[in-house]
């Protein structure tokens, strides 16, 4: 396929070949792509400062498809190209372009997302293969409540291959994880449903798996088929 001549530009904050840390495709060897910028707020985030003006530069179609490129030639082969953030539906007009020039390469599409803005996921939902959802309860990110969008979303999502994944921080409520459970039941509770307890420098915070162990997993497990406790993989391994 040939790349339009005046091609279109996002914001990338990086672009590499790494391990994936998080969720039931743990392990697996993936080209992250980094998109710069997000609609969320959350106060556990652990790429805010590569979100920050100057941490991304704005890079040409034509420029990012061929670092993709390269890295699957040089570090290859990957099991799929991630794309993270920030938030990649963010850039939304953007991925008209990088999604069908991905698949033409017949590169796996990975999208990793926070779930929000469901209208951008029904434009590009041919193309994405695999959706690793998060679900955003407000008494954990600090922001507002997206329980609506995020019932939207997945109503979409479960159309392709989809999990979900909620970050516990030791502030996340009961009544927030019920109304993430009951989400999931009432769209499809075969879907895998993730619990991370929030990461620290020296790695998992306990007192988040704590209430994971004592009060979460059992309100999952009593309405969902495959609910799991899966910590962030990243700090612990030493790689981004």
């Amino acid at each position: 396929m040939l790349l339009k001549t005046n091609p279109p530009r996002t914001e990338i904050s990086e672009v590499f070949s790494s391990l994936q840390g998080e969720g039931p495709y743990l392990g697996k060897k993936q080209i992250f792509v980094r998109f710069g910028r997000c609609n969320m707020h959350c106060t556990y985030c652990d790429e805010a400062s590569k979100m920050e003006a100057g941490a991304f530069q704005e890079v040409p179609l034509a420029s990012l498809v061929e670092d993709v490129y390269t890295l699957e030639n040089n570090q290859g082969p990957h099991h799929s190209v991630s794309l993270t953030g920030g938030e990649p539906l963010f850039y939304s007009k953007f991925l008209e372009s990088f999604l069908p020039e991905l698949k033409a390469r017949e590169f796996k599409v990975y999208l990793e997302t926070n779930g929000t803005l469901p209208r951008a996921l029904k434009q590009h939902l041919p193309w994405i293969d695999i959706i690793a959802m998060d679900l955003k309860p407000p008494s954990s990110s600090q922001d507002r409540s997206y329980f609506k969008e995020h019932a939207e979303f997945l109503k979409l999502a479960s159309s392709k291959e989809v999990f979900v994944k909620v970050v516990i921080t030791t502030k996340t409520s009961l009544e927030d994880i019920e109304t993430c459970v009951r989400i999931v039941q009432e769209t499809d509770p075969l879907i895998p449903f993730v619990f991370q307890p929030e990461s620290e420098l020296t790695g998992i915070n306990l007192k988040a798996l704590k209430l994971i162990e004592e009060k979460f997993i059992e309100c999952a497990s009593k309405n969902l088929k495959d609910v799991r406790v899966i910590p962030q993989m990243h700090k612990i391994w030493g790689v981004r």
